[in-house]
């Protein structure tokens, strides 16, 4: 007789986590599961096992969100070791190649922080998930092999100079999604004439979450598996919508986006991406306004509607 599956607990909204070092996004991800026995969980974009910092794990219907919010800006702190460089672009490399840093200056690695901003190209490094022949590159690597890659584009809104010192620099990056920030620092040595590697690497910002404070792991293990103190370390839905331009419908349309059918026309909506709020005031689709000013649903993020909400859109429309 096979064993009865335990129901786990139904949890909506963000856990806004500071991920520690030394451990992958997706364990993280799976300790923090367990933590609130969470039925549905993910997060929003994976941070290297060296690398710390903000890590928005999404829980019930905020895992619908999760796809828009990989594709949100990012801001991230690095520090860059000049000399050396591994064949991972961090410190879990082996060293492939040394340069002599010594008569390095801040004013030189200032002057060549321009050509770093805006729109770049970058050659993704061996070791990421990007895949090549149906295989992640990191795969490839593992086996000692190396395969060409095409550049691509992602943009520098902002990149600043923090600290220099006799091994290196730190900075603060405001950037595109898609940027590799081992690559930054990597090509940023290389405008110097030098080899370098990222040894370390902290996540402030992600698309709406910006200067947020993060719950540590011992923030969650002071809660003691206490259910409601655990609920409390929780954002909700609405904290991720804030950026996003807001249209308001009724029972009627709210139903018919649930279908997965166009609604409208809203004269005064712009086109363009839009969450759509229902009557109640809960955000209840991620959908996009067309030139003509219908709706078209992309992503219900909302309760099931009602048999009644339901059954309206088989009845005319009412004036």
């Amino acid at each position: 007789m096979s064993r009865r599956r335990r129901e786990r607990t139904l949890i909506d909204g963000f856990l806004l986590l500071d991920k520690p070092a030394g451990v992958s996004s997706n364990n993280v991800l799976q300790q923090v599961r367990r933590l609130y026995d969470a039925d549905k969980a993910g997060h929003t974009g994976s941070l290297d096992p060296f690398a710390t910092g903000l890590l928005p794990i999404c829980f019930g219907q905020a895992t619908k969100l999760g796809g828009f919010l990989l594709e949100s800006d990012k801001r991230y702190q690095a520090e860059v070791l000049l000399g050396v460089q591994t064949s991972t672009g961090d410190p879990e490399g082996e060293v492939i190649a040394t340069s002599d840093p010594s008569a390095v200056t801040r004013e030189q690695i200032e002057a060549v922080l321009p050509r770093l901003l805006g729109d770049i190209e970058q050659i993704p490094p061996m070791y990421s998930a990007i895949k090549q022949a149906g295989r992640h590159l990191y795969e490839l690597a593992r086996e000692g092999l190396e395969v060409d890659r095409q550049p691509r584009q992602v943009r520098i809104h902002e990149l600043k100079l923090l600290d220099v010192s006799p091994s290196g620099f730190s900075f603060e990056v405001f950037c595109s999604k898609g940027t590799y920030i081992r690559t930054l620092g990597e090509d940023w040595a290389a405008l110097l004439g030098q080899k370098g590697h990222l040894i370390g690497l902290r996540r402030l910002e992600t698309g709406p979450f910006r200067q947020v404070r993060m719950v540590t792991m011992a923030d969650l293990d002071a809660c003691n598996f206490d259910a409601q103190r655990l609920q409390a370390l929780l954002m909700p839905l609405s904290a991720a919508l804030g950026d996003w331009p807001r249209l308001e419908v009724d029972d009627f349309d709210a139903a018919r986006l649930r279908r997965g059918l166009e609604c409208g026309p809203y004269p005064l909506a712009e086109p363009g991406e839009v969450i759509v709020y229902g009557t109640h005031g809960l955000a209840c689709s991620i959908a996009e306004v067309n030139a003509q000013r219908r709706v078209l649903p992309r992503r219900w993020i909302g309760p099931e509607p009602t048999e009644e909400m339901l059954a309206a859109t088989f009845s005319p429309r009412r004036p």
